[in-house]
């Protein structure tokens, strides 16, 4: 079977970090704590280690895309285990939000060909946020049950947070994804086709429970 990351453009690790700083909105001198804040994920799985024949790890757009989603999920003080768990067995799910996030920013030649989701909006519910707020000693990874993730629009997040009294996390993808593409787009000088085809990576991706993200 053909290694899906063989014709797939990859930044550094440096640049990656910048790529995700500058979409998440943080400056310069916050790089070494983010630094050690991307390399704890790593730990936890994310993302699953596809690497190439050198066996260097792949950043591309959906493995900044899951790094990202776990920071915001992180910054709103959700454990960083059950971060990661999410943005791995919960991808499947989180994968078409984060494109629908990028929609402003994909050029027309790739979308008059896909259909590009529209809801940019991930609410998780309030019983999936046990471990919230809550540092584990060594914050390993569990295996509690994960809560769901409903995928909606904006005014749909909204109704759901008032009826519920805002117990839940609601995490919008257009905040970071915009920064996401036109980082890596730029920093590697891709063309149209080049970019296609990493959103249809993005797209195309599939987590399974246990792991990171499967490509």
């Amino acid at each position: 079977m053909p290694n899906p990351l063989s014709s797939a453009l990859s930044l550094s690790f440096a640049d990656a970090l910048t790529v995700l700083m500058d979409a998440c909105g943080l400056s310069s001198d916050a790089r070494n704590a983010f630094d050690a804040r991307v390399r704890h994920l790593q730990r936890l799985g994310v993302p699953s280690r596809q690497d190439d024949a050198t066996g260097r790890l792949h950043y591309g757009i959906p493995e900044l895309a899951a790094f990202a989603t776990a920071v915001r999920l992180m910054d709103a003080f959700m454990a960083p285990a059950l971060a990661a768990r999410y943005v791995t067995e919960r991808w499947s799910a989180l994968a078409p939000f984060a494109l629908a996030g990028a929609a402003g920013v994909l050029p027309d030649s790739y979308t008059t060909r896909r259909s590009i989701p529209t809801a940019a909006f991930a609410v998780f519910r309030a019983n999936a946020l046990s471990m919230l707020g809550k540092r584990r000693q060594h914050d390993e990874r569990g295996d509690e049950p994960l809560g769901g993730v409903l995928i909606c629009d904006e005014a749909r997040a909204a109704a759901i947070t008032e009826a519920v009294d805002g117990a839940g996390l609601v995490l919008d993808s257009r905040t970071y994804m915009p920064g996401i593409v036109r980082g890596w787009a730029e920093r590697l000088s891709a063309t149209e086709v080049e970019l296609a085809n990493e959103m249809d990576r993005l797209l195309f991706t599939h987590g399974r429970s246990g792991q990171g993200i499967k490509l």
